[in-house]
């Protein structure tokens, strides 16, 4: 019951951080070769929690923040299974002041459910972090046509 307690503690913790968007604070959660998927963004969604190479989630994090300065998230449930890992659903929103991954700013703002599994370990730190929210939903918030 305690590793189900911890967990849940550190997936308030992780996404507190993100809302108060404190990077720092964030990654430091996640172990030294923590990894995450970001599905819907393909390719360009997969790469380390923290590092210096590559894409990292702090680099993805940085980039919604600059294009998103309101950017919050609103937890709406933490589910914790017997595998370390904690589901959660949340509410990630915010108004687009700058172009983000090529999509111009419009200035709506915008609030899409999204479902993150965070692999904790037994030592408390993030290991993975998959997350999967409705691309197209998002492209009509803030006013933008794929096509």
């Amino acid at each position: 019951m305690k590793t189900i307690e911890n967990r849940k503690k550190v997936a308030e913790e992780f996404f507190r951080a993100y809302k108060n968007q404190d990077i720092k604070k964030a990654i430091s959660l996640a172990s030294k070769e923590g990894t995450f998927r970001y599905i819907p963004l393909g390719e360009n969604g997969i790469g380390k929690i923290k590092g210096e190479e590559g894409t990292t989630w702090a680099d993805i994090a940085t980039a919604l923040i600059g294009s998103f300065p309101d950017l919050t998230n609103d937890v709406k449930n933490i589910s914790i299974d017997n595998q370390g890992n904690a589901i959660v659903q949340v509410f990630i929103g915010g108004t687009q002041e700058k172009e983000i991954l090529g999509i111009p700013s419009k200035g709506k703002y915008y609030n899409v459910e999204h479902l993150f599994i965070l692999n904790i370990n037994d030592d408390g730190l993030i290991e993975r972090i998959t997350s999967y929210w409705d691309n197209w939903d998002w492209f009509q918030q803030i006013g933008y046509n794929p096509s």
